[in-house]
Formats: C-alpha cells, structure tokens, sequence
C-alpha cells in the first residue's frame, strides 16, 4: 500500500508539472560557492523509510523534484505557487522558502546560504580497544548529528541506538542495556532493521562505537538458541562464513530486509536453506553465533 502511494506521488507531480511555471534564481554559499541542492517540498526527506530503492533512485533523477544551481549560482526548476523550495549544501544551514514569497521578488530573487560554526576534528587512537560482542533486541536506533570539522569532511551519517543485551559473548558489561553510536555511507541493508543482531561495539577513548557493518540478524530456534542466515542479505550467493552451517528448526520465521523486499521470494530465498509457507521464510540450516566469534 506504502508503495502504490509513492508511485501516485510521483505521478501526480509528473502529471502537474505542464501547470507549472519556470522559477529562476542565484543560490550560493556566503563563499560564492554555486552547487547548492535545491529539493520541492522536501520531497526525499518525506519517504518512508521502506520505500524501494527502485522509487528513490526514480525520484533522484526526477528534474522537476530536484536541481543544482550551477557554478555561478544560478538555478531553474518548475514550481507551483503552494510548493516550497529546500536549499542545502554540506556544511552549511538548509532554507527553506515558499515560492509564493520568492515571487514576490521574482527577477531578483538570491539565496545566500551561511556557513555552520566548524570545530576542529581530533582523531581517536585507540590500539587495542575493548571489545563488547553480545544478540541485543532493538529499543531505539535515531539520526544524530555531527559537528561541522574544520578538518574533515565525513562521508558517513551518524546514528545513535540503545539496545537491551540479550546475551553476552564477552561478559565484561556491567547493565542489560547499552547505548553506542554507529557511522553508516548509505549500505544496503542496516544493522536496524532487524529486531534482533549479533552486534560488534568498541570501546574507542571512553565512547562506544559499532563496528562497521559487522553484526548478524539473529531468530530463535525451537531448542532455544540463536540462528543466522546463510547467506548475505544484499546477496543470497555470498555466505556469511566459511563453516559448514547447521540444520536448524525455527520457531519464528526471518524478517526480510527492504532490500529484498520486492523481490519474489522463492528467487532470494531458495531451497534448500530456506522454507517459505504463507509468505514467511524460515531457515533450514544456519548459522550459530559463535559462528562469527573469533578467539
């Protein structure tokens, strides 16, 4: 339903867009600086965060939605008189104006975004970091922001989550529930999505941080323990260990990551791995925990 909604969103801009008049204009940074982004309505902010990536990819190449100001500043994008306009660039404050006030000022009309306060970005070095490897049930995972660093320019965003340790592999923290943060560049499948992850966190200069993409959704089994797939959720030929994995009986079925979600399950999830009835995969063979625990 989520994504026939989407679709008619997209179709009913597309089929608006001959209503729409021409807005021309400079947007810069307070350095001169052309390149500024400029979304209607905030339109990618506005997704759900189980959209296909089929519907964002069409949305980012969408001109009608989205335009650069080029390297003088100047820009061009159709509008309508109720929309509005999202200027943004890295490291600098967003705008956000309303077209029928940029009209007012049509023939010179001229944004200038201000730059945000940067501090200086001091590496952690951390040779030997301790290591907290533990199955932890999802309590909260949000976007938190980062210092503008004089320095340096991250690629990644920025998450902050707290989890309640289910079991511990490590035995060396002190509460049932932890809270780290964890970088992430836009990978296909994230730690978050699932309810329950095999997760890797380090200690690195008194703040915990998740491992890079290193944690393993996990399902119970009928005899109490803990299970993986196979095979990647971003690749269902690429296995997740070398060892030979274990035949396993679940008592609850896997959830299919939105990576694969809108794709025909017998195609990702094949036998004889994997057992699909009424539309829920369960695994035949997986993987244990310590499985991905090395000594």
């Amino acid at each position: 339903m989520k994504n026939i909604l989407i679709i008619t969103f997209i179709l009913c801009f597309q089929s608006i867009c001959s209503q729409k008049i021409i807005l021309n204009g400079i947007a810069n940074t307070s350095k001169n600086q052309g390149n500024i982004m400029i979304v209607l309505n905030d339109t990618l902010n506005r997704l759900s965060e189980n959209y296909p990536d089929s519907l964002y990819q069409k949305m980012w190449e969408n001109k009608d939605l989205i335009c650069f100001s080029d390297e003088n500043g100047k820009f061009s994008i159709k509008v309508d008189l109720k929309d509005s306009l999202v200027f943004s660039n890295d490291q600098y404050y967003p705008q956000t104006h309303k077209v029928s006030k940029l009209m007012l000022n049509k023939d010179s009309i001229n944004i200038i975004l201000k730059p945000i306060p940067c501090v200086e970005y001091v590496p952690c070095i951390e040779k030997k970091p301790e290591l907290y490897i533990f199955i932890g049930k999802k309590i909260d995972v949000s976007y938190a922001s980062q210092p503008n660093y004089c320095n340096l320019i991250s690629m990644d965003s920025k998450f902050k989550s707290k989890y309640k340790i289910l079991k511990s592999f490590t035995n060396n923290f002190n509460s049932d529930t932890i809270e780290f943060v964890s970088y992430d560049h836009f990978s296909k499948v994230k730690y978050d999505e699932f309810e329950n992850v095999l997760l890797f966190v380090g200690k690195y200069c008194d703040s915990l941080i998740h491992k890079k993409y290193q944690y393993q959704p996990v399902y119970k089994t009928k005899n109490g323990k803990w299970a993986s797939p196979i095979f990647e959720e971003y690749d269902s030929t690429k296995r997740k260990c070398e060892k030979e994995p274990h035949k396993v009986k679940m008592a609850e079925p896997i959830i299919i990551s939105r990576y694969n979600s809108h794709g025909k399950l017998e195609d990702i999830y094949k036998k004889p791995y994997y057992k699909i009835k009424k539309g829920k995969v369960y695994m035949l063979y997986g993987y244990y925990p310590e499985d991905f625990i090395k000594n």
